[in-house]
């Protein structure tokens, strides 16, 4: 009866034999055959002054000759661990290419090093079945929330996915896993009826911290417009059309973890669109644009006319609504949900309503919040109904409007 075929990246028993080295004293010598990525065996062998010695030397190259592989190979011998590594610099390589948000990989290296590693990291490919994995993502259900096991299940599926791409599996075991079901979903951000946000503005236009702060110019914008805050920080002059009365989002700002402030581009591609201006949010850009600006100039800078790190901001927002008693519940998503509320009203479509806000989906739009990289004519007018043509009361110098620096 023959012997049964080794896998490919894997090794028989390991012998040793006490042998002589190059002075004369006794040593020993570890061997075994290791079958090749080519499908060969190949004999293998490290010496050592004593038996254990010898045999961790040898299997410390057995282990990092399967790691490695040929042509970047892996098999059901490797470790879940090996192939997240590599996983992990293809989204990087992504990202690299601008198809990615470096947020992106952060929070998948954060999940990654978190919940998915300590559970499966250590475990072959051949070990990380259906159950196994149906197993874990359920604990972290249960145990932490649904939206990280939701993430934990992409993560896991994205490793396993390039293994299945190897050749290594035949098929993802995360895809006959349970469905995660979401219970009964939060109560979602409320919009601001018509008359609250007209006080919004007042309030925010005559509230002191709120100007030194810059945040009722920008928030003025984020009504307007319905775009993340990310991306009204991202914002630079040469993306705004006067003339036109359009402004061009193709950006996002966002801290990375190593990196700083970075600016890359938006979550996806229906987030690059270009939008029209209502006549209020167009005048206040024609007020800080006229305090003196250049192309490259962030249209809401920190202070010191660099871009405005969007957690400092929420921060500030924070600061400015507790000094508003009414209206204390408002953050930056409820201008989101605010907008498309309105345009709702107005009788526009639910795909009109997801252009405006960036989503790809409408589902998102429907589920979360009730052009196609084309800018809704008819969205002007209906935000022009609602924030009217008013001038408010303080200099473009006190709002920020001009550089400083």
């Amino acid at each position: 009866m023959s012997r049964e075929l080794l896998s490919i990246g894997t090794w028989g028993i390991i012998r040793t034999h006490e042998v002589k080295d190059s002075k004369g004293r006794k040593a020993y010598r570890a061997i075994t055959n290791f079958r090749d990525f080519n499908g060969k065996l190949v004999r293998v062998e490290r010496r050592g002054k004593t038996k254990g010695a010898a045999i961790s030397k040898l299997q410390a190259v057995l282990m990092e000759r399967a790691k490695m592989g040929q042509a970047g190979e892996w098999t059901p011998g490797h470790r879940f661990g090996d192939v997240a590594d590599a996983w992990v610099q293809e989204i990087e390589e992504l990202v690299s290419g601008g198809s990615r948000s470096p947020r992106t990989v952060q929070s998948y290296k954060l999940i990654l090093e978190k919940y998915v590693l300590p559970a499966l990291g250590e475990l072959r490919l051949s070990e990380v079945t259906t159950a196994r994995v149906d197993t874990f993502i359920h604990r972290v259900k249960t145990q932490v929330s649904v939206p990280t096991a939701k993430l934990c299940r992409s993560v896991t599926s994205g490793v396993m996915g390039l293994a299945v791409r190897s050749g290594s599996l035949d098929a993802n075991p995360v895809r006959e896993i349970r469905r995660i079901e979401t219970p009964r979903k939060k109560k979602l951000a409320r919009a601001l009826t018509v008359e609250e946000v007209e006080l919004w503005l007042n309030e925010v236009y005559e509230n002191e911290l709120a100007v030194r702060k810059d945040i009722a110019d920008l928030t003025l914008f984020m009504l307007s417009t319905g775009v993340r805050i990310g991306e009204a920080l991202a914002l630079v002059w040469e993306d705004v059309d006067l003339s036109a009365h359009v402004v061009d989002i193709e950006w996002t700002l966002g801290r990375v973890t190593g990196q700083g402030l970075v600016r890359g581009p938006t979550k996806s591609e229906a987030g690059e669109r270009t939008l029209g201006l209502p006549q209020r949010a167009l005048d206040m850009l024609r007020r800080r644009f006229a305090a003196g600006v250049q192309p490259d100039w962030p249209v809401f800078p920190d202070g010191i006319g660099g871009f405005r790190d969007p957690n400092n901001t929420l921060r500030d927002l924070r600061d400015v609504r507790a000094q508003i008693g009414s209206l204390e519940w408002v953050k930056s998503h409820n201008f989101r949900k605010t907008l498309a509320t309105l345009l709702d009203a107005a009788g526009h479509s639910a795909r009109q309503i997801a252009d405006q806000l960036g989503h790809s989906r409408v589902s998102m739009t429907q589920d979360g919040y009730l052009g196609r990289k084309i800018r809704n004519a008819q969205a002007v007018d209906a935000l022009n109904a609602v924030l009217g043509t008013g001038h408010d009361q303080v200099s473009g110098d006190e709002r920020g409007g001009k550089r400083v620096g």
